[in-house]
């Protein structure tokens, strides 16, 4: 619910927008469903740390635009105040490596090659954001803290990228010897014939 509040922070918005905003700025570090959104602002609302107001349009359904209130901001700032909870990882990319030798180590290279596409496409899409999105917005006093946390989604990258090039220059040493002592089996075995 904080991560509401603290969109609000930046303006007044409606559920949809809060999706589309949460999905453009802390979407790689925070998640939010639109099947959360919702139930949690009536919460905010039913506690007074948020506003409802009906907003008209024309020819489309009414919305609903959301606004903090200063019992939303003392329940932010609050939250703030409480330092981070450390997060269990869980992370199956890994684990599956960890019992790697129960699979041929193509299969590993093709997971450890999809996680490179992917979050090789998300640092392209954070630095983009540093570059344009947050440069453009320098005006909002969160702009320096939109930009930590850019960085450290890019260098968190970098650091996953580059143990996957040493991952994968790995497995594939490991996929030759495999294929490589298959053959040398299927030769022993037709001479045995």
């Amino acid at each position: 619910m904080e991560v509401l509040l603290g969109l609000l922070t930046i303006a007044p918005m409606s559920g949809y927008d809060l999706g589309l905003t949460i999905r453009a700025s802390v979407g790689h570090i925070w998640n939010e469903s639109y099947g959360q959104i919702y139930p949690n602002l009536k919460k905010l609302a039913a506690d007074g740390s948020v506003t409802a107001k009906t907003e008209r349009q024309k020819g489309k359904p009414d919305r609903t635009i959301y606004s903090i209130t200063k019992k939303g901001r003392e329940r932010l700032a609050k939250w703030l105040a409480v330092p981070p909870q450390p997060e269990i990882p869980r992370n199956e990319l890994l684990l599956k490596l960890f019992f790697g030798t129960q699979v041929p180590a193509d299969v590993l290279i093709g997971y450890v090659e999809s996680m490179v596409e992917g979050e090789g496409a998300v640092l392209r899409e954070l630095t983009r954001i540093e570059h344009e999105d947050i440069a453009q917005n320098q005006h909002y006093p969160g702009a320096p803290y939109w930009k930590m946390a850019a960085r450290f989604g890019q260098l968190e990258l970098k650091a996953h990228l580059r143990w996957a090039e040493e991952t994968l220059a790995e497995l594939r040493t490991i996929a030759g010897k495999q294929r490589s002592d298959a053959e040398t089996r299927k030769e022993k075995k037709h001479a045995g014939k």
